[in-house]
């Protein structure tokens, strides 16, 4: 993103603030306003009432992309129910490169990004969410050679670590 030094009358995308969990809401606000609005969506797996589940959320969890008129659409963008305002640098707006809103748009299938399966690196929080140690937080340590097993080091009394191998199924990412 860069702050330009560029023609507000000129259409260009711009990123948009929204207060949490209104980025739908500003989305269908903004549609019929601007010229186009993008809120590229995610679909991932997490862990709800102690099960894993579908769910498709925001990429960017409070942002959306809009391509506007800056000198147009400003004031009205700005008092739009939901929304914090513009991304800026200073006081100005950044204006987002058609290259970054078209990659990500590149990589959306049936609707949202697809993730194909969870991935995890070393030491990075992960929970529990079936079997006997549901529940528990732990760090992911390692995948297990030729299987679908995992390495996770729990927590244990005087900050010792305990690892523990269990199904990869059986664990998702922290938030």
């Amino acid at each position: 993103m860069i702050a330009p030094e560029l023609d507000e009358r000129e259409p260009r995308w711009y990123l948009i603030r929204t207060k949490q969990h209104r980025e739908q809401l500003v989305n269908e606000l903004l549609r019929n306003t601007v010229l186009q609005t993008f809120l590229p969506l995610l679909r991932t797996r997490r862990v709800q009432w102690g099960k894993t589940v579908d769910a498709i959320v925001p990429l960017f969890p409070c942002y959306l992309f809009a391509y506007l008129t800056l000198s147009e659409h400003h004031f009205t963008v700005a008092r739009t129910i939901g929304v914090v305002g513009l991304v800026c640098a200073g006081s100005q707006p950044c204006v987002v490169d058609e290259a970054i809103v078209r990659q990500i748009r590149e990589r959306t299938k049936n609707g949202a990004v697809e993730l194909s399966d969870d991935t995890y690196c070393a030491l990075q929080p992960v929970q529990v969410v079936r079997g006997p140690l549901r529940g528990l937080a732990a760090a992911f340590e390692r995948y297990m050679s030729g299987t679908d097993r995992v390495a996770l080091l729990l927590n244990a009394v005087g900050g010792a670590s305990v690892r523990i191998i269990l199904p990869q199924t059986h664990i998702a990412s922290a938030f």
